[in-house]
């Protein structure tokens, strides 16, 4: 890619072109203002439309008498606009202009005076014409003179402008347009700027919690484009590593239910009873490790297809098999919700951790609750809890807190592992916390981004 092409689609690039874009439309709306505002917009004495109204007090005048002009202009006059009248050109106090006795000048007002061959002068304080005359800065005015039919003139004049806005207000608008237009084109770029980024975000936050996330839409200014196809690559790579862990693993453990069937055959041949029945218990407990890990890792490899489901429901039935085992589990239910998941392996780990439950505290109380962002379910007992120092190590694989090994008294340690993987998997967390006075209780939250709730 040329530097060129890098610049215009980098964030000084889109800085650069989001700030111009704000300036162009400000200048437009301001334009706009300025040709449809009409006197609003402050224009010269030649453009107001109030000539339209001189024209026709000129028009009165124009059918007086000579001698009646002056003294009704003199009791007209007033509110900073003077009404004088002049018997030819050269008393009219005002330096020679460029005349504007054309036809398509002024049309309105020439209609209204009604007589051929009128003219309109129009003069203001900047006017150039001033130059040449012997009136002081200070002294010059905005000023509109007509000649009527008998070639006698109507001024009217003012010390300074009463149509328009002020200075300051035109200022203001200039600079309300400029805010308008620099929020607007800044709300575009934050979303543009915002939205990859917080869809990296969430992905960064999923894939370092164990989910398993899709590639990122390569989007945004080059330096985000750069950043997002970094993250894809890196989560191909390193979830093709884990995979291959788990691969090996997963054809380790299926390799050794060959020997241990064959092992469990040969025992048959021990002639000591005694000695043959703690051979086969081996076995046995071999088979069952085996069994686990491969159940483990196929959860990890072969993940299960995304299904719409009642997540009540689903507890329910599980809670009922404990039931229908003689198992005390109490269940409070909370609002239906339709959830988009793995039935089965939330199944499992709820399965797991209300089989712990039963197991150290004799029985389980299960809630279910939806908040405005996430479903919570909590299984909670009265056993004798976990050791604080415990309690950050009891999902790593194969840790148990019992030490003897005893799968009769608390498994291979892979249970928690699963159950970690599978809220995980769902973008989710497991947390596990010591009760007072005793017992333990563990947490479930699954987004609510994949769920629902139906209607009453």
């Amino acid at each position: 890619m040329t530097t060129r092409h890098r610049f215009i689609g980098s964030l000084n690039g889109w800085f650069i072109v989001n700030v111009i874009a704000a300036i162009l439309i400000a200048l437009i709306m301001n334009l706009t203002f300025l040709r449809f505002s009409g006197t609003w917009s402050n224009p010269p004495i030649q453009d107001i439309d109030q000539l339209v109204v001189v024209g026709s007090i000129a028009k009165t005048f124009n059918y007086l008498s000579p001698s009646q002009r002056q003294s009704i202009a003199e009791k007209v006059s007033g509110d900073g606009i003077t009404i004088r009248w002049f018997s030819d050109r050269k008393k009219l106090p005002i330096p020679t202009t460029k005349k504007s006795d054309d036809n398509d000048s002024w049309p309105d007002v020439r209609r209204i005076l009604g007589y051929p061959d009128s003219e309109i002068l129009t003069i203001g304080p900047k006017n150039e014409g001033w130059e040449s005359s012997p009136f002081p800065p200070d002294q010059r005015f905005y000023a509109i003179a007509i000649r009527l039919e008998d070639h006698s003139w109507m001024m009217f004049d003012t010390p300074s402008k009463l149509w328009g806005l002020s200075s300051a207000s035109r200022t203001l608008i200039t600079g309300f347009f400029v805010l308008i237009s620099t929020v607007v084109i800044s709300w575009f770029f934050g979303l543009r700027v915002a939205r990859p980024l917080r869809s990296f975000a969430n992905s960064v936050e999923r894939f370092g919690v164990g989910a398993r996330t899709q590639p990122l839409a390569i989007r945004g200014p080059l330096e985000i484009r750069e950043a997002l196809s970094a993250f894809n690559a890196m989560q191909v790579q390193i979830q093709r590593l884990l995979d291959g862990r788990i691969e090996m693993f997963s054809a380790i453990s299926h390799d050794l239910r060959a020997p241990l069937t064959r092992l469990k055959l040969r025992s048959e041949l021990v002639d000591d009873e005694r000695q043959r029945d703690k051979i086969m218990a081996d076995i046995d407990e071999l088979q069952s490790m085996v069994q686990s890990c491969l159940s483990y890792f196929q959860l990890e490899s072969r993940p299960e297809e995304m299904t719409r489901f009642e997540l009540g429901e689903l507890l329910h039935t599980v809670i009922d098999n404990f039931r229908d085992t003689g198992k005390e589990v109490r269940f409070r239910p909370g609002h239906r919700v339709v959830y988009d998941g793995q039935p089965l392996a939330l199944t499992r780990a709820l399965t797991n951790l209300i089989d712990n439950a039963v197991k150290y505290g004799g029985h389980a109380e299960v809630n279910l609750k939806v908040s405005a962002r996430d479903v919570v379910i909590t299984v909670q007992d009265q056993g004798p809890g976990v050791p604080p120092e415990s309690l950050p190590r009891l999902f790593d694989p194969f840790y148990r807190v019992e030490p003897s090994r005893n799968p009769h008294t608390g498994g291979y340690g892979l249970g928690l592992a699963a159950c970690r993987s599978i809220a995980h998997f769902h973008g989710g967390e497991l947390t596990l916390a010591n009760r007072q006075p005793h017992g333990l209780i563990a947490t479930l939250r699954l987004p609510l981004q994949g769920a629902s709730r139906p209607r009453a």
